[in-house]
């Protein structure tokens, strides 16, 4: 069933758009979902719960002004990360967030600090490659079905996993360098 929804996918795109770059990011897209653990609509709704709640924590101007927050959904569990100046402002990101539709649970791991810097984002997003990397050379090893995020040296693992999967991509993931707390938001599949 997935690939015959990623070939449809693969052979529509290129009629709607007529963009190449859309028929790429088609193909990404139907690739990852064929092999995603979840259901192609719970696909789809974690990518709108993180476009909804994104958009309402943009739409609170103190948020907006000085937080800095993430969103990522995965299975309609929602992970928040980022930096916020106040508890107040911590607890009302999750209040705003909690009222999007179709939301099981809401992990808040939003950090009472100021804003990250820009090289604090670029060690983090070399920290996520450096993580993804070393999962998908692991042999006997499928990394497909684990998000990895990574905000401030913490990295955060999300995914529908068996539970030898789960404690295999946690002991990869504490070998790097710059890893500086490991947080898992795991769903057990048996």
């Amino acid at each position: 069933m997935f690939k015959r929804l990623t070939l449809i996918l693969i052979i529509a795109i290129p009629f709607l758009t007529g963009c190449v770059a859309a028929v790429a990011t088609g193909a990404i897209v139907g690739s990852d979902m064929a092999s995603d653990r979840r259901t192609t609509g719970i696909y789809i709704e974690d990518g709108s719960i993180e476009l909804k709640a994104s958009t309402a924590i943009a739409e609170d101007s103190q948020l907006k002004a000085s937080a800095s927050i993430s969103i990522v959904s995965f299975n309609r569990v929602v992970l928040l990360v980022g930096q916020a100046p106040s508890q107040e402002l911590r607890s009302r990101a999750t209040d705003i967030v909690r009222k999007t539709e179709n939301i099981r649970r809401v992990h808040n791991e939003i950090r009472i600090a100021a804003p990250d810097s820009f090289l604090s984002g670029t060690s983090d997003s070399w920290i996520t490659t450096k993580a993804k990397s070393l999962m998908l050379a692991e042999k006997n090893f499928s990394s497909q079905h684990i998000k990895v995020i990574t905000e401030n040296g913490e990295i955060f693992l999300m995914g529908l996993v068996t539970r030898a999967e789960a404690d295999k991509a946690i002991a990869i993931v504490r070998e790097i360098d710059g890893v500086e707390r490991v947080v898992q938001v795991f769903e057990y599949i048996k």
